[in-house]
């Protein structure tokens, strides 16, 4: 019914150098497919061939067990997911950049203005200084300035 050269569970142990259990994980996880036999007691026994045992020895090696297989599995999940995250955090910074070069063009255009206002208003303060019965320009000025000051809500300087 056996072949003379097939191994049985203890001496797959012994060849492989691994634990029991290791070597039912092998099984559970397709690395192993032995041959299942009712003894004469009627128990089943598992029969190993000696060439499948030894490739395994062989390639074992660099393989793993079955929750190894697992991990790395795990692992290009992580990896796949943190990608992701960064493609997605990528293209957030991009819009945050465009955000920050639109209102700094807004600020450059208000800066702009502010500074042909201010133009303006000396041009009336010069004008202003010509005419008699009116404020002073110093009266002038003053309330030129507070009038930008609340436009722009800054708080005024004392001078």
């Amino acid at each position: 019914m056996t072949k003379q050269d097939d191994l049985n569970f203890n001496e797959v142990c012994e060849r492989l150098g691994k634990s029991r259990r290791t070597v039912s994980r092998y099984i559970s996880n397709g690395l192993l497919n032995p041959d299942r036999i009712k003894t004469e007691k009627g128990n089943l026994e598992y029969r190993f061939s000696q060439s499948e045992v030894e490739s395994l020895k062989k390639r074992g090696r660099g393989q793993g067990t079955g929750q190894n297989i697992k991990t790395d599995r795990n692992i290009d999940d992580t990896l796949s997911l943190l990608k992701d995250t960064v493609k997605l955090l990528q293209k957030q910074l991009k819009a945050k950049d465009n955000q920050i070069n639109k209102m700094l063009e807004r600020q450059r255009e208000a800066n702009i203005l502010t500074g042909q206002l201010q133009n303006k208003v000396f041009l009336l303060e010069d004008k202003s200084k010509g005419k008699k019965g009116q404020d002073t320009p110093d009266k002038t000025g003053d309330k030129i300035r507070k009038l930008i000051n609340r436009i722009f809500k800054r708080e005024e300087k004392v001078i």
